[in-house]
């Protein structure tokens, strides 16, 4: 019995104190909760009554030069009908015909369809939806989604430069693609109290104003050049009746690209419209074989490692070279004895192909690379081409002659406009700048400025060439780019297109390369232009390219005519002009008064005072001595300005 009571004992007391155990565990498990997790369960509890919500900020805006808006987001509104149930199809359609241009029938019509979804609108901006968002609530069966919509408020104008974002809102091309990352806004959460019944209260932490924004980015784009340019080589494409065209203005000191454009171009408003060939920006993304306007670089080599002196002269063999056995060289027209500059105010092809003989072929592919070609330009942009120039062993016997007038090499618009920006300058070729500022997330304080890439030949030899091309203009291939009372220089491009592995009879590339002013530089132009139309003869360069910058730079004259002094009968003729035969609406407010078009007497003069006389009227000063007082000037005054753009001064101590 003993035995038993013990056994049920141990048994009772075992049991008893597993309980304990347990027991004890269970409230220091409590005591646990209570002392150090309180606050947690408090706030998970909490939670159940609140939602996270991720919300965007805005995408940042793309702008010109001026501050005006090229690119910008703008809160969307389309609407859409539900005939399912109670519509009132009846007011739905008077309501939209008297603000469409459908009639109420049309509406009606669609609407007669019975269908949850039926849309009635594309993405409106409230300026022209606001009489609709006034009536929406007394309508039944009328509804309105609002979106945030990439908004072009300028449609075509420099749509290949600023590119556009899709249905993702991701760029697509042009700067929206290059900067995407940058002008995308950050995605923060965003915490908002829910009722027992899911509805959503006001938000317990995150307002809009705390949003992370896009960047913006200003470029270095002049709305109302970009706006000529465009015009006036759309208005190029239809006289010439070519595949398609291209331009670009370019401050030649700063690099800066004032103007950019490529027609047929687009609306990147309704980008699936077009076809994908529109969003190129040819300027940078097609290479050509230059053709005559690169003849720039073996006068450059010529005149700079003083090979020629300019009262030499070269047989251009009457227009015909046989170059090679095989092989021979023609010029437009025939020449005979043509000196340096001559050579490239006519573009005599065998006396640049003679010059090469002399000067070596590899000092042509120096110069070449020394002037950017055949390696990218660097501009911020997507999609640029390199072109082509063949690295110096592998080209031939005839690579140099063929290479200095414009083939077995290609490049494109920008290369060429820096290229002659290095002229316009004094000698240095620039970088190319697209981007002048970005605000925003921490990009304010960064240097957007543009650097000078290298000096590539010298400030006399690049006074040189400016002279030449403004006789290309006055006297040359380039006649069809002159403007009275007024220095361009420039040269012209003719080059047959290289088609299916060889040179087609009919297809050509019309280009034109000019600086404007010639004497005091701001505008570095190019334009290029594909297959004009060769049975009219519009395929030469003084035929298409010449005219559509001559039109650039009168629309210029007017619109900006503050940038150089001239006379007031010229501009008023281009003027006039202008206004008959340009869609561009022009002014002739401000035209500067009592500007004389006569050589004055410098006399008496001190050297400054002669240069800065001189610079005001567009005249070249040559001096000979620097001290003292002039004493003789080779230009009588009363001479023409026009006629004798240059003048030497003989100064001497009284």
């Amino acid at each position: 019995m003993t035995r038993l009571f013990n056994l049920y004992r141990f048994k009772f007391n075992f049991i008893s104190s597993i309980f304990i155990i347990i027991s004890f565990s269970i409230l220091c498990k409590l005591f646990f909760i209570q002392t150090f997790q309180s606050s947690n369960l408090r706030q998970k509890t909490l939670e159940a009554g609140y939602i996270d919500i991720p919300k965007k900020g805005s995408r940042g805006k793309i702008l010109d030069r001026n501050g005006q808006i090229l690119a910008e987001t703008v809160k969307t509104y389309t609407f859409y009908a539900n005939t399912e149930k109670d519509a009132d199809i009846d007011a739905i359609a008077e309501l939209f015909s008297a603000t469409f241009k459908k009639t109420k029938q049309q509406y009606s019509k669609l609407l007669s369809k019975n269908k949850s979804y039926i849309p009635l609108s594309r993405p409106l901006k409230i300026a022209e939806c606001e009489n609709i968002l006034k009536k929406l609530k007394d309508i039944t069966g009328l509804y309105c989604n609002i979106t945030l919509t990439r908004y072009y408020p300028f449609h075509n104008l420099a749509s290949q430069v600023v590119g556009y974002v899709d249905r993702d809102q991701r760029g697509q091309f042009g700067i929206e693609k290059q900067f995407d990352p940058i002008l995308t806004g950050k995605t923060n959460n965003f915490r908002f109290s829910r009722s027992p019944s899911g509805r959503l209260t006001k938000s317990i932490y995150g307002n809009d104003h705390e949003l992370e924004h896009g960047a913006d980015i200003q470029l270095t784009l002049d709305g109302n050049l970009q706006t000529i340019l465009l015009d006036a080589l759309d208005q190029g494409l239809k006289r010439s009746g070519a595949e398609n065209a291209n331009g670009i203005i370019l401050n030649p000191f700063t690099g800066d690209i004032l103007a950019m454009a490529s027609i047929p171009d687009y609306d990147p408003n309704t980008y699936w419209n077009y076809d994908v060939s529109n969003f190129l920006n040819k300027t940078i993304a097609s290479s050509y074989e230059p053709g005559s306007t690169f003849k720039l670089i073996p006068l450059a080599a010529a005149l700079e490692s003083e090979t020629f002196s300019n009262k030499e002269k070269i047989f251009c063999e009457n227009g015909e070279y046989q170059i090679h056995p095989k092989r021979k060289i023609h010029d437009h027209e025939p020449h005979g004895d043509l000196s340096i500059s001559e050579i490239f105010i006519y573009s005599s092809n065998i006396g640049l192909a003679k010059m090469v003989e002399t000067i070596g072929s590899r000092t042509i592919y120096d110069y070449a690379r020394k002037f950017g070609f055949g390696t990218k330009t660097g501009v911020a942009l997507p999609s640029e081409a390199s072109g082509l120039l063949r690295n110096y062993n592998k080209w031939n016997k005839l690579s140099g002659p063929f290479v200095s007038i414009g083939q077995e090499i290609s490049i494109n618009t920008l290369q060429l406009a820096l290229a002659y920006s290095s002229i316009a300058n004094g000698g240095y070729l620039p970088s190319a700048r697209i981007i002048k500022n970005i605000s925003g997330n921490g990009y304010e304080d960064r240097d957007y400025s543009a650097k000078p890439i290298r000096r590539v030949i010298s400030n006399e030899t690049a006074m040189a060439i400016k002279l030449i091309m403004e006789d290309v203009v006055n006297k040359g291939t380039a006649s069809k780019a002159r403007i009275p009372g007024f220095r361009i220089g420039g040269k012209t491009g003719t080059a047959e297109k290289f088609v299916d592995g060889e040179y087609s009879k009919d297809k050509f590339i019309s280009s034109f390369a000019a600086i404007f002013p010639i004497n005091d530089p701001k505008y570095v132009c190019i334009v290029s232009v594909d297959s004009p139309d060769y049975y009219r003869g519009k395929h030469w360069g003084n035929e298409t390219a010449a005219p559509i910058v001559k039109d650039i730079f009168e629309r210029i004259i007017i619109n900006k005519e503050e940038f150089i002094p001239n006379a007031k009968k010229e501009k008023q003729i281009i003027a006039e002009n202008m206004i008959k035969n340009s869609n561009t609406v022009l002014s002739t407010k401000n035209i500067k008064k009592n500007i004389t078009n006569a050589y004055p007497s410098f006399l008496g003069k001190t050297l400054k005072q002669a240069i800065l006389e001189a610079r005001d009227l567009g005249i070249i000063i040559n001096p000979v001595g620097t001290s003292g007082r002039v004493v003789w000037q080779s230009i009588s005054p009363g001479k023409s300005i026009q006629d004798y753009s240059a003048c030497t001064i003989k100064l001497e101590s009284l």
